[in-house]
């Protein structure tokens, strides 16, 4: 008898549906969940669309498990500057993390531009690059365009911190 390690090798693609079909399944409570207000009722109503993509996430993980256990899977890819027999780099990956996770903490005290042009030197910074004022201009940079996008294209207030009074 084969064991399930061994019927299940080469199938990593199953906990991808998996994860799928747990999606599909939250969406469809949490919109099964929304209530209807007044200021809410129209033709279609606000249950529409999240339902739309809790039916296309359920069809697509049942679409990729179909697919695998049929023996579809996915190609290695083949990066020309990437050596696919080296394992991930943890270092790198955990001060990412590290520096998403400060950027979350500190984005209320610090404000939104400070700690986004944080988090784009500290990436950069982790990921090899050595031009150090460079990284921090075009982190800079970047923020401000981001806040300025989202506070005056979009209206979406965003937290100034320590820029407060002045952007």
């Amino acid at each position: 008898m084969t064991s399930l390690r061994t019927l299940m090798r080469g199938r990593s693609e199953l906990g991808v549906a998996a994860g799928l079909g747990v999606t599909a399944l939250v969406v469809a409570i949490d919109a099964a969940n929304i209530r209807h207000t007044a200021i809410s009722s129209g033709v279609m109503g606000p249950q529409v669309v999240p339902a739309i993509i809790a039916i296309g996430l359920a069809l697509s993980a049942i679409a990729l498990t179909v697919t695998v256990l049929r023996g579809g899977h996915g190609e290695q890819e083949d990066g020309e500057d990437i050596d696919l027999s080296q394992g991930a780099h943890w270092p790198t990956l955990l001060g990412l993390g590290g520096l998403i996770l400060l950027t979350a903490l500190l984005m209320n005290i610090l404000g939104f531009v400070i700690s986004s042009a944080l988090l784009f030197f500290g990436a950069s910074v982790l990921l090899g690059s050595r031009r150090y004022v460079l990284s921090l201009l075009i982190g800079a940079a970047l923020a401000v365009a981001t806040f300025y996008g989202f506070v005056l294209g979009l209206g979406i207030p965003l937290p100034a911190g320590l820029l407060t009074g002045i952007l």
